[in-house]
């Protein structure tokens, strides 16, 4: 099996970017309560990761430069 250039690892940063971007959109259009209050906590998961994630690598760049 090859490995496609295109495709995100799941757990990187890339993908919990987008993961974040969809989860704001979805909630944006959803209209039903408890489907609203379950993406509502999806996307709190998935921001807090992101921010997790963004402040290593911005603590990654800064002592490597």
């Amino acid at each position: 099996m090859s490995e496609h250039p295109y495709v995100v690892p799941p757990e990187s940063i890339e993908a919990y970017r987008v993961r974040v971007l969809f989860h704001c959109e979805e909630l944006k259009h959803e209209t039903n309560p408890t489907v609203r209050a379950n993406i509502a906590l999806y996307l709190a998961e998935a921001a807090a990761t992101l921010a997790r994630m963004e402040a290593a690598a911005a603590l990654a760049a800064a002592t490597a430069a």
